[in-house]
């Protein structure tokens, strides 16, 4: 007998059931606070080309061989999340670009069976490569700083603890785990605005943003992440399978969102859509880009 085509497909489980309305609800939030369209960096081919072939040479040592089409859906999210309006300095853009990419791999990879002694001369080579000396140091100490926090928090109790306790502690951890305090060490130099530049010293810029950047990779990258038994998730603080606590729990951490945004618009103008052109774009991108489009794929899968 032929198989029935007419048959209701499976109806979705775990986070993925909640997908329409969640993103209809992150939509609104951002049509609310932010109120104008994000808007793509544009690269030329050459442009892309010259990322694409220094991300290249800087896993090289790791012995990793990495497709143009995923380098793109990681660099995508630098071209999303960057402030298209505000920037002065291309090649600093591009080491974004370069940086954002190659440590994408060490999160994708099994980083214990890797030489990690290897790989931060190769960001250092990034940075000075791209960036004025003074910037240079503070965006290869981001760098560091992040890589380091990954190889140290891989298997942490600590890690377990502070992802388990409280939606509290796992935002203060998320400021570094999750890249925001990174980001902005390697980004400000992308706009040369003194405001934006001390913001993003001091860690404000980072603590303003984490929320956002975090419960939106979260929800959509949830089952993913709990298939591998991942705990860095917010949402394994609420029952999933419960839709009553889901919506209570995800309605609690919008209005987290909310707050952040009423707050991002009293900083200067520059500042200010600089953060939440990040916030939106990363929202943007994560709801186009395939590396959330399936639980596992060419774009997402571990690399080996």
């Amino acid at each position: 007998m032929s198989a029935d085509l007419t048959a209701p497909a499976t109806p979705a489980t775990g986070a993925a059931r909640y997908r329409q309305e969640c993103t209809d609800a992150f939509a609104g939030l951002f049509d609310r606070y932010v109120g104008y369209e994000a808007r793509k960096v544009p690269m030329t081919d050459a442009e892309l080309r010259e990322v694409i072939d220094a991300c290249n040479r800087a896993v090289a040592p790791l012995g990793k061989s990495v497709s143009d089409k995923r380098w793109i859906s990681y660099m995508d999210v630098v071209r999303w999340s960057q402030s298209a309006r505000h920037i002065v300095d291309m090649e600093a853009f591009k080491a974004v670009c370069v940086l954002n990419c190659v440590t994408f791999v060490w999160d994708d990879m099994d980083s214990a069976l890797h030489d990690f002694g290897l790989f931060l001369p190769q960001l250092r080579s990034v940075c000075e490569r791209y960036y004025s000396p003074q910037d240079a140091e503070f965006a290869y100490e981001g760098a560091r700083a992040f890589v380091t926090s990954d190889h140290m928090f891989r298997d942490s109790r600590l890690k377990t603890v502070l992802c388990g306790t409280s939606p509290e502690q796992y935002f203060r951890y998320r400021v570094t785990d999750v890249g925001v305090d990174f980001w902005m060490r390697m980004s400000y130099p992308i706009y040369r605005h003194p405001q934006l530049t001390e913001h993003a010293k001091t860690g404000l810029a980072a603590r303003m943003t984490t929320r956002g950047l975090a419960v939106v990779n979260d929800f959509y990258s949830y089952d993913r992440e709990h298939a591998l038994g991942q705990v860095t998730n917010c949402f394994r603080l609420c029952d999933v399978s419960d839709e009553d606590d889901f919506r209570r729990f995800f309605g609690a951490r919008l209005d987290d969102m909310a707050e952040d945004l009423r707050c991002i618009r009293a900083f200067d103008d520059t500042t200010r859509d600089v953060l939440l052109d990040l916030i939106h774009g990363n929202f943007v991108w994560t709801t186009r880009d395939r590396r959330y489009q399936a639980p596992v794929n060419d774009v997402n899968s571990t690399i080996q």
